[in-house]
């Protein structure tokens, strides 16, 4: 059987972290964050401001993370997805090419209930998870694809 990757796909607030949480836990496998990845690199997630220059740093170490851990047989978890549906399909296929398979979870909530999460997280005393103001998650929205029934087999939560 190959190994899995499973990957979290949402908007901010959407609930990716905790669901990735728990299945790490349920499944006791690695977990892959590019928010912790790219706090790690020098990223500032307390900020509004988001460096691309470091994202691309801390998606590149992921990458290679990830392909360590297959190569050993293992399965993982992503605690992220691309937003671009071009950008999943080349993820999906690098994936393929390292020698694991793919399943992703959809976490689909409302606009209004993203922006209540939001200001709840904005607002605690952690800085372990990037700012995201309601703002910018109406600017994300923008550039986010759903994703389509044929796209993948699709598990909502």
């Amino acid at each position: 059987m190959k190994p899995t990757v499973y990957l979290m796909l949402g908007l901010p607030g959407s609930g990716k972290t905790t669901f990735s949480k728990k299945l790490q836990q349920d499944l006791n496998i690695p977990r892959l964050s590019l928010d912790e990845e790219y706090s790690k690199l020098g990223g500032d997630l307390a900020s509004p401001k988001w460096s691309t220059d470091t994202e691309a740093e801390a998606n590149e170490s992921i990458r290679h993370q990830m392909k360590e851990i297959i190569e050993r047989g293992n399965s993982v978890i992503l605690d992220f997805c691309p937003w671009k549906k071009e950008d999943r399909h080349k993820y999906r296929e690098y994936i393929k090419s390292i020698g694991a398979v793919d399943y992703v979870y959809y976490l689909d909530v409302p606009s209004e209930e993203l922006k209540r999460r939001l200001e709840v997280r904005n607002n605690s005393s952690s800085n372990d998870t990037h700012i995201v103001t309601a703002d910018m998650l109406d600017a994300f929205t923008t550039r986010f694809d759903p994703p389509y029934e044929e796209e993948f087999e699709l598990v909502t939560t």
